[in-house]
């Protein structure tokens, strides 16, 4: 028996349209429920896309779609006064202090500057004593920026580089999917910096939203308030669990806890 559930990060069911037809919806049901008994599944846990409400609607009576966090993005269809105006008093101020240091910002182009990034991510994973699934490799960056619509923004502060931003952009949604700074950099917060910067890229080449995600492990905490300083428009982060051979779930259940169950909302729970 296997389970099934997403790649890293945000996915979820894509399609053409909004608006499916029973007939489709039937149809899409169908073929995947019909590869769950090929492969012999027992349960599905697939992270869904908070900018796409409606895959929400597609899977809310089959299995369980659950709310886990609310996400952050800036609206880039705003005016830019308008988009400034939901930026934290205090944010706008760091802003301009660091213009005022006169950082330089750019696009990083070479694979030394990639190399030096990927060191500052490394380092900063470090400090926050992450689980070595988050300490990427040097190629996972550069397949990243080859095979995706992908960039790199990064800040040297007197010749050192000292913070970066690696976004992808696709559809009209800008992306921040990794962000960095240098320990002794920490006290400048050059990211904020070079948010803004991505911000107003995606605003003049008519982008629809950046992106900037949600807290650590799905909590409304210290990051999810540093996000929360560009934009008051949070959605929904939500997970579509599904059950698809209850039977041998249960088995599974009782063999992992005998008789002792756990108190928790992990799915699926076998793996708690």
């Amino acid at each position: 028996y296997r389970d099934a559930t997403s790649v890293y990060g945000y996915s979820g069911p894509l399609a053409s349209t909004n608006e499916l037809s029973r007939e489709f919806s039937a149809k899409f049901r169908q073929t995947v429920l019909a590869f769950f008994d090929e492969q012999r599944i027992v349960s599905a846990v697939a992270r869904l896309h908070p900018l796409f409400p409606q895959q929400s609607d597609w899977l809310n009576d089959w299995g369980e779609v659950a709310p886990v966090n609310q996400t952050v993005a800036i609206d880039l269809t705003l005016s830019e006064s308008e988009q400034k105006q939901q930026y934290a008093h205090s944010l706008k101020n760091d802003i301009n202090r660091l213009k005022k240091r006169n950082l330089l910002i750019k696009q990083a182009q070479t694979k030394t500057e990639i190399d030096d990034f990927t060191a500052i991510y490394w380092e900063n994973m470090q400090r926050v004593q992450a689980s070595k699934d988050y300490f990427f490799p040097k190629t996972y960056f550069y397949r990243f920026l080859e095979t995706l619509p992908a960039s790199l923004l990064v800040a040297y502060d007197q010749n050192e580089m000292i913070s970066g931003v690696l976004y992808s952009e696709c559809n009209s949604i800008i992306q921040a999917h990794l962000s960095a700074t240098k320990n002794n950099a920490l006290a400048l917060s050059p990211v904020k910096a070079l948010w803004d910067c991505i911000r107003q890229y995606g605003t003049e080449t008519q982008q629809c939203y950046f992106h900037l995600g949600g807290g650590a492990h799905g909590q409304n905490d210290n990051l999810f308030a540093f996000k929360a300083q560009f934009s008051k428009q949070y959605f929904w982060f939500r997970i579509w669990k599904y059950i698809h051979n209850p039977p041998i779930y249960e088995e599974l259940v009782s063999r992992t806890f005998q008789g002792k169950m756990p108190s928790t909302n992990y799915f699926p729970l076998y793996r708690a």
